[in-house]
């Protein structure tokens, strides 16, 4: 198989999905196309969060007439219906009749793992995938970014969207590099497309990267060999995402991979620092985080709250541990725990936890 790289710019997406699309000489087998792209959550366009929805709409162009879902499956706590729509899909689906579909709430059918795989036994053998996966041709457009837990997300992280929320919290608690490798094995995309035009380099795939204009897009029929290629335009080695299976010599077409490589920065340090707060995030999935957003929202709009949080965010150091940690921070100043995964560690040292999966944020405002 050949994974095509082609130079794009946010003025020249349409000829760049046409090129890349006749370099790889796809066609959809379907009659109905399912596109995934990677828009987790609302934000600021062009600061590479998320996927552009001028890709997507390129993509739609080449194949007119045809019915279309764009689905997508949030972070803990968002509606993605909203999500897309906010970030741009809106316009898309009405181009295109195209239908917007948050996927916790489409159907699902029960997808066995092949019968070698018993790694990850706590998923009793399969996983509760869309249905569109069965009945439509799945597009998996992602987008190029680096990312705090997994390295980078590209297709493979991406395809975590298609989860039910409860098994998105399983990926985390049960680790995510063998649980994204396992659903790679398990749902392959007829085409994947990585948004690359804008990047999203150093601690990612949130606010604290830096967007980073690579303009590029990059495609092909084989997942983990467009999940490979990208990884090497990024810089990075193969250790640097566990999650990929390690290929060489991919073949690619279009633009060579030594023209347009960069090195991506990434200089997570194991937590992020705001004000003296300092946040570990270890396995957690976004739904801790998200309650932790609001909880410091919530702080925000009251006087009392903010006063107090001078005192122990910013005058002395405050740790919030989420996920599974096994032992205290370095250095560490006061420690509250957050989320059910961190309970052992709050038992282990006494330490004050706002229970829940994920927790109210009105827990939180408390302890905090």
């Amino acid at each position: 198989m050949t994974v095509a790289i082609v130079r794009a710019t946010p003025d020249s997406v349409g000829p760049a999905m046409a090129e890349l699309v006749s370099l790889l000489g796809y066609r959809p087998s379907h009659r109905a196309l399912f596109i995934k792209p990677n828009v987790p959550d609302s934000g600021p366009p062009g600061q590479g969060l998320f996927t552009d929805p001028s890709v997507v709409d390129a993509f739609l162009d080449l194949f007119p007439g045809m019915p279309v879902v764009i689905g997508e499956g949030c972070i803990v706590g968002c509606d993605a219906s909203v999500a897309l729509r906010k970030n741009g899909y809106g316009e898309v689906a009405a181009r295109h009749a195209a239908e917007l579909v948050d996927l916790e709430k489409s159907p699902r059918v029960s997808v066995p793992f092949p019968p070698d795989w018993d790694s990850i036994p706590a998923f009793g053998g399969h996983l509760d995938l869309p249905t569109y996966l069965q009945s439509h041709e799945y597009i998996n457009i992602a987008k190029m970014k680096t990312h705090v837990q997994t390295g980078v997300t590209l297709g493979l992280k991406n395809q975590k969207g298609l989860l039910a929320g409860a098994d998105k919290r399983r990926f985390h608690s049960l680790g995510l590099h063998e649980c994204i490798r396992a659903l790679g094995d398990l749902v392959q995309p007829n085409l994947t497309i990585v948004d690359g035009i804008v990047a999203l380099e150093g601690n990612g795939p949130w606010r604290y990267g830096t967007p980073l204009a690579m303009n590029l897009l990059v495609g092909g029929t084989n997942l983990v060999e467009v999940d490979n290629v990208c990884r090497e335009l990024m810089g990075f080695p193969p250790e640097h995402a566990p999650h990929i299976p390690r290929l060489q010599g991919v073949e690619t077409v279009g633009v060579a991979v030594e023209h347009v490589r960069r090195q991506f920065a990434f200089h997570y340090q194991g937590c992020f620092v705001y004000k003296n707060v300092h946040e570990h995030l270890n396995d957690s999935c976004s739904g801790c985080n998200l309650s932790l957003y609001h909880a410091f929202r919530a702080m925000k709009r009251s006087r009392l709250r903010r006063i107090r949080f001078l005192y122990r965010g910013v005058w002395r150091r405050l740790d919030v541990v989420m996920g599974h940690a096994d032992s205290l921070p370095s250095g560490h100043g006061k420690v509250i725990c957050v989320g059910e995964c961190a309970r052992r560690l709050a038992e282990k040292y006494g330490l004050p936890l706002a229970r829940g999966c994920p927790p109210d944020p009105e827990k939180l405002v408390r302890l905090l």
